[in-house]
């Protein structure tokens, strides 16, 4: 008897463990599936990369990317590495501290592109600690096309209005728990 309520005790555990992967996101009101979760062996932590509807790694507007770093023993550290690897690439890009938090967010705008039709990407990361080991990072990216000029002064105007709010919105964000599995290995296509 006390067999079978271990047995059943131990996989109640497993059970609530696989539920608490986060395979659904919600960021400002919108929904974002994962639909792709891989090991890098840069840096040996997961990528974690989250859609909206209708949208896929060919094909989006906006995404949500969860990126564990496991050697990264200092979120503000990594952060201010990072901007300074922008800043060698003459990338504009603004980082705010919190020492209190042990947390850093990073912005920064990415062009594609030297002529039209161009791409834009407003990327934002927040790094934190990871409860586990080293740092994780959630960074929402935006996707402009710019066929023309009179769209540059359009998006310039929403992305004013953009920016401060998703840097507000992010600071509050919690990142959700990183999948530790290659996308095939999780089945995605027969999640609910």
């Amino acid at each position: 008897m006390k067999r079978i309520i271990f047995t059943l005790f131990f996989c109640l555990i497993c059970t609530t463990c696989r539920a608490s992967q986060s395979f659904e996101t919600d960021f400002n009101g919108q929904n974002y599936k994962l639909l792709y979760s891989e090991k890098i062996p840069e840096h040996s932590g997961y990528i974690n990369e989250y859609f909206k509807p209708r949208e896929n790694r060919n094909s989006w507007s906006e995404t949500i990317n969860v990126i564990h770093f496991p050697n990264a023993y200092s979120p503000i550290d990594h952060a201010l590495e990072f901007s300074k690897y922008l800043n060698t690439m003459n990338c504009p890009n603004a980082v705010d501290i919190d020492e209190k938090q042990n947390m850093a967010i990073l912005d920064f705008i990415i062009i594609d592109g030297q002529k039209l039709p161009i791409n834009l990407e407003f990327n934002v990361f927040k790094y934190e600690k990871n409860p586990e080991c080293g740092t994780i990072a959630i960074q929402y990216i935006k996707k402009y096309s710019v066929y023309n000029t009179k769209q540059v002064e359009k998006i310039k105007k929403e992305f004013e209005k953009l920016r401060p709010k998703t840097l507000k919105s992010i600071k509050k964000f919690e990142i959700p728990e990183i999948v530790k599995q290659n996308t095939d290995e999780i089945k995605l296509n027969d999640l609910p």
